[in-house]
């Protein structure tokens, strides 16, 4: 089965180079992108879109990674997706929030590798 992952990064040259490594990791897999929370939670919504894996920067503007985790709780879909939280902030309350939240499953540090996708692309 072809895995289907978003990345959800307001900064284009950030998911551009995450889009490299995710292909060069596995070019079958489904790649979607998306630069706001709140185009996610409408793409989500909408049942446009229906991820395995999202990967969630969380220093972003008008809705960071974790206001986008309090708006989907509130959306009314099955949420059989893992969430990774990808970002450069080494600010220990951001990683502590992140292990705090049962829907994110891990916390992995920009830019993401080869080695870090094997741990959460199966």
């Amino acid at each position: 089965m072809t895995k289907v992952v978003l990345l959800i990064d307001d900064n284009p040259i950030d998911l551009m180079i995450n889009e490299k490594t995710v292909l060069r990791f596995n070019p079958e897999i489904q790649l979607y992108k998306a630069s706001s929370g709140q185009l996610t939670l409408d793409m989500l919504s909408s049942g446009e879109l229906i991820p395995n894996i999202i990967l969630l920067d969380i220093k972003m503007p008008l809705m960071n990674g974790f206001e986008f985790l309090d708006a989907l709780e509130t959306l009314s879909i099955e949420k059989n997706f893992a969430i990774h939280m990808l970002s450069s902030s080494i600010d220990p309350s951001d990683l502590k929030e992140a292990e705090d939240r049962e829907i994110v499953k891990s916390y992995i540090e920009k830019p993401i590798s080869m080695d870090k996708l094997a741990k959460i692309i199966n």
